[in-house]
Protein backbone atom coordinates (compact mmCIF):
# COMPACT_ATOMS: atom_id res chain seq x y z
CA UNK A 1 0.00 0.00 0.00
CA UNK A 2 1.95 3.05 -1.28
CA UNK A 3 -0.78 5.64 -1.49
CA UNK A 4 -3.19 5.57 1.37
CA UNK A 5 -6.50 7.10 1.64
CA UNK A 6 -6.58 10.91 2.11
CA UNK A 7 -8.39 10.22 5.40
CA UNK A 8 -6.26 7.98 7.17
CA UNK A 9 -2.91 8.96 5.49
CA UNK A 10 -1.87 10.77 8.89
CA UNK A 11 -2.02 7.60 10.85
CA UNK A 12 -1.08 5.81 8.11
CA UNK A 13 2.60 7.73 8.51
CA UNK A 14 2.53 7.87 12.23
CA UNK A 15 2.04 4.36 12.37
CA UNK A 16 4.82 3.62 9.79
CA UNK A 17 7.52 6.01 11.36
CA UNK A 18 6.49 6.95 14.92
CA UNK A 19 9.00 4.76 17.16
CA UNK A 20 6.88 2.58 19.32
CA UNK A 21 6.88 3.19 23.43
CA UNK A 22 9.22 0.97 26.47
CA UNK A 23 6.29 -1.47 26.28
CA UNK A 24 6.75 -1.60 22.59
CA UNK A 25 3.04 0.34 21.72
CA UNK A 26 1.93 2.76 19.44
CA UNK A 27 -0.70 4.99 20.02
CA UNK A 28 -1.67 7.08 17.32
CA UNK A 29 -4.30 8.96 19.62
CA UNK A 30 -3.40 12.68 19.17
CA UNK A 31 -5.60 15.07 17.29
CA UNK A 32 -5.87 14.51 13.49
CA UNK A 33 -5.16 10.75 14.32
CA UNK A 34 -7.74 7.56 14.10
CA UNK A 35 -7.08 6.39 17.66
CA UNK A 36 -5.26 3.08 16.96
CA UNK A 37 -3.36 1.69 19.94
CA UNK A 38 -1.43 -1.18 18.88
CA UNK A 39 2.06 -2.59 18.89
CA UNK A 40 4.55 -2.42 16.77
CA UNK A 41 4.44 -5.91 14.96
CA UNK A 42 0.82 -4.97 14.14
CA UNK A 43 1.49 -1.62 12.50
CA UNK A 44 1.43 -2.28 8.87
CA UNK A 45 -1.66 -4.54 8.92
CA UNK A 46 -3.63 -1.88 11.00
CA UNK A 47 -2.73 0.44 7.71
CA UNK A 48 -3.82 -1.71 5.80
CA UNK A 49 -6.82 -1.95 7.17
CA UNK A 50 -7.31 1.81 7.71
CA UNK A 51 -7.35 2.21 4.20
CA UNK A 52 -9.60 -0.67 2.73
CA UNK A 53 -12.18 0.58 5.71
CA UNK A 54 -12.01 4.44 4.39
CA UNK A 55 -12.12 3.18 0.64
CA UNK A 56 -15.21 1.17 1.01
CA UNK A 57 -17.09 2.96 2.93
CA UNK A 58 -16.50 5.72 0.82
CA UNK A 59 -17.90 3.61 -1.60
CA UNK A 60 -21.36 3.36 0.12
CA UNK A 61 -21.19 7.60 0.05
CA UNK A 62 -20.05 7.82 3.95
CA UNK A 63 -16.02 9.51 5.04
CA UNK A 64 -14.16 8.45 7.49
CA UNK A 65 -13.14 11.12 9.92
CA UNK A 66 -9.73 10.68 11.87
CA UNK A 67 -11.22 12.20 15.66
CA UNK A 68 -8.03 11.84 17.88
CA UNK A 69 -9.28 9.05 20.67
CA UNK A 70 -11.77 7.17 17.79
CA UNK A 71 -12.67 7.60 14.44
CA UNK A 72 -16.43 8.38 13.01
CA UNK A 73 -18.70 8.46 9.98
CA UNK A 74 -21.89 10.74 10.05
CA UNK A 75 -24.73 10.38 7.91
CA UNK A 76 -26.93 13.47 7.85
CA UNK A 77 -27.96 13.80 11.36
CA UNK A 78 -26.38 10.71 12.64
CA UNK A 79 -22.88 10.18 13.69
CA UNK A 80 -21.07 6.95 15.24
CA UNK A 81 -17.62 6.26 16.49
CA UNK A 82 -15.73 3.31 16.27
CA UNK A 83 -11.71 2.39 17.21
CA UNK A 84 -9.24 0.06 15.88
CA UNK A 85 -6.86 -1.79 19.19
CA UNK A 86 -4.79 -5.07 19.82
CA UNK A 87 -5.91 -7.34 22.29
CA UNK A 88 -3.85 -7.75 25.40
CA UNK A 89 -3.27 -10.37 27.88
CA UNK A 90 -2.46 -10.24 31.76
CA UNK A 91 0.39 -12.42 32.05
CA UNK A 92 2.45 -13.60 34.82
CA UNK A 93 6.11 -12.10 34.80
CA UNK A 94 8.66 -14.85 34.28
CA UNK A 95 11.97 -13.12 35.31
CA UNK A 96 15.06 -14.15 33.41
CA UNK A 97 18.16 -16.08 34.19
CA UNK A 98 20.00 -13.04 34.53
CA UNK A 99 17.40 -10.97 36.62
CA UNK A 100 17.64 -14.35 38.63
CA UNK A 101 21.18 -13.99 39.35
CA UNK A 102 20.94 -10.40 39.86
CA UNK A 103 18.70 -11.12 42.78
CA UNK A 104 20.29 -13.74 44.39
CA UNK A 105 23.67 -11.58 44.15
CA UNK A 106 21.44 -8.94 45.96
CA UNK A 107 20.31 -11.42 48.30
CA UNK A 108 23.77 -12.68 49.65
CA UNK A 109 24.77 -9.18 49.94
CA UNK A 110 22.46 -8.35 52.01
CA UNK A 111 22.62 -11.84 54.53
CA UNK A 112 27.07 -10.32 54.62
CA UNK A 113 25.45 -6.96 56.29
CA UNK A 114 23.00 -8.36 58.48
CA UNK A 115 25.76 -10.80 59.55
CA UNK A 116 28.42 -7.72 60.30
CA UNK A 117 25.03 -5.51 61.60
CA UNK A 118 25.99 -3.08 58.86
CA UNK A 119 21.94 -2.11 58.51
CA UNK A 120 22.69 0.89 56.21
CA UNK A 121 23.49 -1.21 53.72
CA UNK A 122 19.99 -3.77 54.02
CA UNK A 123 17.08 -2.50 52.53
CA UNK A 124 13.85 -3.50 54.19
CA UNK A 125 11.99 -5.12 51.11
CA UNK A 126 10.56 -8.80 50.32
CA UNK A 127 9.56 -7.99 46.75
CA UNK A 128 11.44 -9.12 43.87
CA UNK A 129 12.93 -6.12 41.39
CA UNK A 130 10.71 -6.90 38.54
CA UNK A 131 7.01 -6.62 37.85
CA UNK A 132 4.18 -9.48 39.01
CA UNK A 133 1.87 -8.79 35.84
CA UNK A 134 3.06 -7.77 32.49
CA UNK A 135 0.68 -7.06 29.46
CA UNK A 136 1.13 -9.18 26.84
CA UNK A 137 0.26 -7.71 22.52
CA UNK A 138 -1.34 -10.88 21.15
CA UNK A 139 -1.21 -9.39 17.60
CA UNK A 140 -5.25 -9.91 17.35
CA UNK A 141 -6.26 -6.40 16.02
CA UNK A 142 -10.22 -5.73 17.32
CA UNK A 143 -12.21 -3.06 15.59
CA UNK A 144 -15.25 -2.11 17.77
CA UNK A 145 -18.04 0.72 17.17
CA UNK A 146 -18.91 2.76 19.94
CA UNK A 147 -22.96 3.40 19.89
CA UNK A 148 -26.16 1.82 20.95
CA UNK A 149 -27.28 -0.69 18.31
CA UNK A 150 -30.16 -2.68 19.55
CA UNK A 151 -28.90 -6.22 19.89
CA UNK A 152 -27.26 -6.03 16.06
CA UNK A 153 -23.06 -6.77 15.69
CA UNK A 154 -20.90 -4.17 17.15
CA UNK A 155 -17.28 -5.88 17.11
CA UNK A 156 -15.40 -7.83 14.36
CA UNK A 157 -12.04 -9.43 15.71
CA UNK A 158 -9.42 -11.54 14.51
CA UNK A 159 -10.07 -15.38 15.11
CA UNK A 160 -8.28 -18.78 14.33
CA UNK A 161 -8.26 -18.76 10.63
CA UNK A 162 -9.96 -15.21 10.01
CA UNK A 163 -8.54 -11.73 9.83
CA UNK A 164 -10.09 -8.32 10.47
CA UNK A 165 -9.01 -6.46 7.50
CA UNK A 166 -10.62 -9.53 5.48
CA UNK A 167 -14.02 -8.08 6.96
CA UNK A 168 -14.09 -4.87 5.66
CA UNK A 169 -17.00 -5.20 4.14
CA UNK A 170 -18.87 -6.43 6.18
CA UNK A 171 -18.22 -4.05 8.91
CA UNK A 172 -19.12 -1.66 6.49
CA UNK A 173 -22.43 -3.25 6.13
CA UNK A 174 -23.17 -3.17 10.02
CA UNK A 175 -21.93 0.46 10.14
CA UNK A 176 -24.70 1.26 7.72
CA UNK A 177 -27.19 -0.80 9.52
CA UNK A 178 -26.13 0.86 12.87
CA UNK A 179 -26.49 4.30 10.92
CA UNK A 180 -30.06 3.35 9.88
CA UNK A 181 -30.89 2.12 13.18
CA UNK A 182 -29.99 5.14 15.02
CA UNK A 183 -31.94 7.03 12.44
CA UNK A 184 -34.96 5.61 13.29
CA UNK A 185 -34.39 6.00 16.52
CA UNK A 186 -33.89 9.63 16.56
CA UNK A 187 -36.79 9.79 14.38
CA UNK A 188 -39.54 8.02 16.61
CA UNK A 189 -37.91 10.13 19.20
CA UNK A 190 -38.54 13.39 17.45
CA UNK A 191 -41.58 12.42 16.36
CA UNK A 192 -42.51 11.49 20.29
CA UNK A 193 -41.47 14.90 20.98
CA UNK A 194 -43.25 16.74 18.53
CA UNK A 195 -46.56 15.28 19.78
CA UNK A 196 -45.75 15.71 23.53
CA UNK A 197 -45.34 19.30 22.35
CA UNK A 198 -48.86 19.64 20.91
CA UNK A 199 -50.55 17.95 23.70
CA UNK A 200 -48.83 20.57 25.78
CA UNK A 201 -49.65 23.41 23.55
CA UNK A 202 -53.13 21.81 23.96
CA UNK A 203 -53.17 21.73 27.60
CA UNK A 204 -52.20 24.97 27.59
CA UNK A 205 -54.82 26.50 25.49
CA UNK A 206 -57.27 24.42 27.31
CA UNK A 207 -55.90 26.11 30.69
CA UNK A 208 -56.32 29.55 29.31
CA UNK A 209 -60.00 29.00 28.00
CA UNK A 210 -60.81 27.15 31.53
CA UNK A 211 -59.28 30.64 32.98
CA UNK A 212 -61.35 32.86 30.23
CA UNK A 213 -64.35 31.25 30.95
CA UNK A 214 -64.06 31.37 35.14
CA UNK A 215 -63.50 34.89 34.90
CA UNK A 216 -65.97 35.47 32.82
CA UNK A 217 -68.46 33.64 35.16
CA UNK A 218 -67.30 36.05 37.87
CA UNK A 219 -67.59 38.96 36.16
CA UNK A 220 -71.14 37.74 35.80
CA UNK A 221 -71.61 36.94 39.23
CA UNK A 222 -70.20 40.63 39.69
CA UNK A 223 -73.26 41.70 37.34
CA UNK A 224 -76.37 39.50 39.20
CA UNK A 225 -74.94 40.87 42.76
CA UNK A 226 -75.02 44.29 41.51
CA UNK A 227 -78.15 44.03 39.88
CA UNK A 228 -79.88 42.49 43.10
CA UNK A 229 -78.60 45.49 45.11
CA UNK A 230 -80.21 47.58 42.89
CA UNK A 231 -83.29 46.28 42.70
CA UNK A 232 -83.48 46.10 46.29
CA UNK A 233 -82.61 49.68 46.74
CA UNK A 234 -85.41 50.87 44.73
CA UNK A 235 -87.59 48.53 46.07
CA UNK A 236 -86.44 49.86 49.26
CA UNK A 237 -87.09 53.38 47.90
CA UNK A 238 -90.47 52.96 46.38
CA UNK A 239 -91.36 51.34 49.87
CA UNK A 240 -90.75 55.12 52.10
CA UNK A 241 -93.64 57.38 52.80
CA UNK A 242 -94.13 59.85 50.76
CA UNK A 243 -93.22 62.64 52.78
CA UNK A 244 -89.64 61.49 53.47
CA UNK A 245 -88.43 62.68 50.85
CA UNK A 246 -89.12 66.47 51.64
CA UNK A 247 -86.70 66.32 54.39
CA UNK A 248 -84.06 67.11 53.01
CA UNK A 249 -82.36 68.25 56.01
CA UNK A 250 -82.08 65.18 57.50
CA UNK A 251 -80.09 62.11 57.06
CA UNK A 252 -82.44 60.30 55.39
CA UNK A 253 -83.06 62.95 52.82
CA UNK A 254 -79.97 63.61 52.02
CA UNK A 255 -79.81 60.10 51.62
CA UNK A 256 -82.49 60.34 49.28
CA UNK A 257 -80.80 62.94 47.38
CA UNK A 258 -77.83 60.35 47.23
CA UNK A 259 -79.36 57.57 46.29
CA UNK A 260 -80.79 58.34 42.53
CA UNK A 261 -77.02 59.05 41.12
CA UNK A 262 -76.23 56.04 42.45
CA UNK A 263 -78.68 54.29 41.25
CA UNK A 264 -78.24 55.36 37.71
CA UNK A 265 -74.71 53.72 37.46
CA UNK A 266 -75.80 50.56 39.00
CA UNK A 267 -76.82 48.10 35.81
CA UNK A 268 -80.16 48.14 34.97
CA UNK A 269 -82.71 44.99 35.07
Amino acid sequence: MENPHASVATTVKFLRTRKPDKEGVLSATAPGLCGVVVGAASAERACFFLDALARTLEEVGLSLTAAGEKMSVQKGADKISFTLLERTRRLKYVPTPEEIAREEKRKERQARSLRRNDWDSVSFGSRPPWPEYVTAWTGELVFSIDAWADGLRKTWGDGKTQRVERMVPEIVAGIELILETIRVRREECEERERQWKILQHRRQLAQARLKREETRLSHLRQIIELRREAREIREWISGLPQEASLAVDSDLGRMLQWVPPAQASAPAD
